[in-house]
């Protein structure tokens, strides 16, 4: 006895194209609030490495009641002693990160740093270093993405000495400085090219910066996509490198009259008069002189605040709070909150009007 088939129950293709049609429509909707909430926390997690940073910065000034240099000499205890008074005479250089070491709960490498010499002290990558948004090219390398404030340029063309450096332009400075008036051998491979008979060696303290400017109104980190390592290279205290402030820190310069630009500090995400191609390739040709003796210092126009995240970059200032600044920012009030004593500070705005004659920032221009 035959039975009757029932009819199959199926999509017909223009309905099958309907519902591909609504999938990706709705994809296409999604996607993009996806990456949003993606970037939303790599946002998250490079600003609370920015804090933690902060944090350190300001345990360290209130143990040692001053801040880290962007470099800094680390001297050998047991090794030997010259001069008088007997000096240490085996050392190597350390960035503000490195100095930063204990109070990054990595005690074990600030000993290592330290107190053991005659060795290329280990580098290992550290994770709080590093911007989601901007991940390490070779994980296993020191890798940095933040950098100090470290004021005016070296290659500002308003410079009127190229290596002195003024204590109101900035919050890290070199201090690193070779202490008698010749290169001597046993002094290490430390950076000599400045002595503190020619260069004295600049203090600063989040005091300092309280009592002039406020630590509210003051840039202390930022985030830099072309920052390299945290330490001298992989070679580290056997390197040649010299002790440039764009190698762990950021700048700003004022205008260079003579080109008759309009004006401009500079500003978040890049000089827009800078061009350099190929970019570098090594940490060594990143930190390298060249350019001539106005431009002593080839690649310190990368030295801005910039990152991976649309529109500008993350910056915490000395009192703590860490802020997204916009590339639109007025780059005069970028200048302004780079500086931590407006009265004494390198800054000029239109007309050469120094920084004192200017108004302070308002809150709501950042």
């Amino acid at each position: 006895m035959s039975r009757r088939k029932r009819p199959v129950s199926a999509f017909s293709l223009v309905e099958l194209l309907v519902v591909i049609a609504i999938i990706g429509t709705l994809v296409a909707l999604l996607l993009p609030a996806v990456q949003a909430a993606r970037e939303t926390a790599r946002g998250n997690t490079c600003r609370n490495n920015m804090k933690q940073l902060q944090l350190a910065l300001t345990s360290y000034d209130t143990t040692q009641k001053k801040l880290p240099g962007y470099a800094n000499e680390l001297f050998n205890p047991n090794g030997p002693k010259a001069g008088n008074p007997p000096m240490p005479q085996q050392g190597r250089r350390a960035s503000w990160i490195v100095m930063l070491f204990p109070y990054m709960e990595n005690n074990a490498l600030w000993d290592e740093w330290s107190t053991r010499f005659g060795g290329t002290p280990t580098a290992p990558a550290i994770e709080m270093l590093t911007c989601p948004s901007d991940p390490p090219e070779i994980p296993t390398e020191p890798w940095c993405s933040y950098v100090g404030n470290a004021g005016q340029a070296f290659s500002d063309q308003t410079r009127s000495n190229k290596l002195l450096e003024n204590v109101a332009d900035g919050i890290f400075h070199d201090d690193n400085k070779f202490s008698g008036s010749s290169a001597n051998p046993a002094y290490g491979p430390m950076d000599r090219r400045e002595t503190l008979r020619d260069y004295p060696r600049l203090q600063m303290s989040l005091g300092y910066v309280q009592a002039n400017d406020g630590t509210s109104k003051t840039f202390m980190v930022s985030e830099n996509v072309n920052a390299w390592y945290y330490s001298y290279g992989l070679s580290n205290d056997t390197s040649t490198i010299l002790d440039t402030k764009h190698l762990f820190g950021f700048i700003w310069k004022n205008v260079d009259p003579s080109q008759n630009q309009p004006h401009a500090i500079e500003r978040i995400n890049g000089d827009r008069y800078f061009d350099q191609s190929p970019p570098p390739q090594t940490v060594e040709e990143f930190a390298a002189v060249g350019g001539g003796s106005s431009a002593p210092f080839r690649y310190e126009s990368y030295g801005y605040p910039s990152s991976n995240h649309p529109g500008g970059a993350n910056m915490a200032f000395c009192g703590g709070q860490v802020v997204f600044i916009t590339e639109t920012i007025d780059p005069l009030v970028y200048g302004q909150l780079c500086t931590p004593n407006r009265n004494r500070s390198s800054l000029v705005g239109p007309g050469n009007t120094p920084e004192r004659k200017m108004p302070a920032p308002a809150d709501d221009a950042y």
